[in-house]
């Protein structure tokens, strides 16, 4: 394994142990429910508190504790993007960047790509893919090197095809979004642009849509294009569905009953 493999892993730790600062008066230091305008963590660092699992990301809009947050990362195909020849075992790229890769919110800033995605699919039956855990900083037409969360098992041709993908936790918004898909659900308020924790499993509050939970057996509740959550059943009319967990509570079984839920977006 590399030295700089191993410095990539040291450096971008995707999980956290232990109790985060709680600081009464800064909003930046409490704990899971902290917003700041500085980034503290890689995008997807994980942590838990008992039942319930927390990743760090960035709003891309304002955002608030009652719904989903949709992923409005991007993905970008490079020609020639894999710039030299690499052989079986390497656990590094050199990569080339266009008007797009290079920028602030890609690899225009140092490691800000840490957890996004690599994938070389040419010809297709050398698909490899991979986690990024590390780059070096590049504009638009340098050549920077991308460091992966392991060795590739397939020589790579040099100017080889690649795709690249943000963070799923890089930008996320609450603009009605039918096609991206929720990624975790905001512990607090966030105003657009700024750090913090997203719920992704155990016991949470949801705003509905509609009763859940008022009709026999109709445990699972399912994000809509807001957000907002609604019973499985009572959302038949769309064409497809995600999943966000299950009511916890039924104490009523009608439309008092509240949406306590044990979310199942990602543990």
């Amino acid at each position: 394994m590399s030295v700089e493999f191993q410095n990539a892993l040291q450096n971008h730790p995707l999980e956290l142990t232990g109790q985060l600062k709680i600081e009464a008066g800064d909003p930046t230091q409490y704990g899971v429910y902290s917003t700041g305008t500085v980034k503290k963590q890689p995008y997807g660092t994980r942590y838990r508190i008992l039942d319930r699992i927390f990743k760090y990301g960035k709003s891309s809009s304002i955002l608030n504790p009652k719904r989903g947050a949709f992923n409005e990362g991007r993905y970008r195909v490079v020609t020639g993007g894999n710039v030299t020849e690499r052989v079986v075992g390497d656990v590094w790229l050199d990569f080339l960047l266009d008007g797009t890769t290079g920028g602030a919110t890609w690899f225009g800033t140092k490691n800000n790509m840490v957890g996004g995605m690599w994938v070389h699919a040419s010809p297709a039956t050398n698909t490899q893919f991979r986690y990024i855990m590390g780059h070096e900083k590049g504009a638009d037409a340098a050549t920077i090197k991308v460091y992966l969360d392991g060795p590739i098992t397939l020589a790579i041709a040099a100017a080889g095809f690649a795709e690249i993908a943000q963070n799923p936790y890089s930008l996320l918004t609450q603009s009605a979004n039918s096609l991206a898909s929720v990624m975790g659900v905001p512990t607090t308020n966030h105003a657009d642009g700024a750090y913090g924790w997203f719920q992704t499993q155990g016991p949470c509050f949801l705003n509905p849509h509609a009763p859940v939970a008022d009709t026999s057996n109709w445990r699972t509740v399912v994000f809509r294009q807001d957000g907002s959550c609604v019973s499985f059943e009572d959302a038949a009319g769309e064409n497809g569905h995600q999943v966000a967990g299950f009511v916890i509570d039924n104490t009523f079984g009608n439309l008092n009953n509240p949406p306590f839920i044990f979310l199942q977006i990602s543990t």
